[in-house]
């Protein structure tokens, strides 16, 4: 067995022997097929790529878990500050916000949650919460969340 000494040279050591003779009647810009039909799409050598159709498919939409999600965090902040710092938030803002985040992640568990429902649950906690400093972070996010979901509240 006869070694080749450029077995460990680069590819592209010797560049010429990626082109064919100057005479030679080749196909250098694509793929030629010979003695078969092909049906659908082909690509070939480096870098080829084939598309198919207008493009990727469209992401899938959000789903309600994220805003489910939101809730849950909004409502234990929520109980966190009630048991931290009573009065923090006046007493009828936070029953009324806990109230709605409650049927907020009662209308998230459904198969299809309902926007009119949410959305009006989300309008009572933004009202109830949005001056309360140490909970805008939360608040921010339920509204990020609902907007992810069904558009601007």
């Amino acid at each position: 067995m006869t070694e080749n000494p450029d077995a460990d040279a680069p590819p592209d050591a010797h560049p010429e022997a990626n082109h064919p003779p100057a005479a030679a009647n080749w196909n250098t810009g694509g793929i030629q097929v010979v003695g078969s039909t092909v049906h659908g799409p082909v690509a070939g050598g480096q870098g080829s790529t084939v598309h198919i159709g207008p493009g990727a498919a469209p992401p899938l939409p959000p789903g309600p878990e994220s805003l489910r999600a939101a809730a849950e965090s909004l409502r234990a902040a929520l109980s966190r500050l009630r048991a931290e710092h009573p009065g923090a938030v006046p007493e009828a803002d936070a029953a009324d916000a806990d109230a709605a985040l409650a049927d907020i992640l009662t209308e998230t568990s459904l198969a299809e949650p309902r926007e009119g429902p949410l959305r009006r649950r989300v309008s009572t906690v933004l009202d109830a919460l949005r001056t309360v400093a140490l909970l805008a972070a939360a608040v921010t996010g339920l509204e990020s969340a609902f907007a992810a979901l069904f558009g601007q509240t």
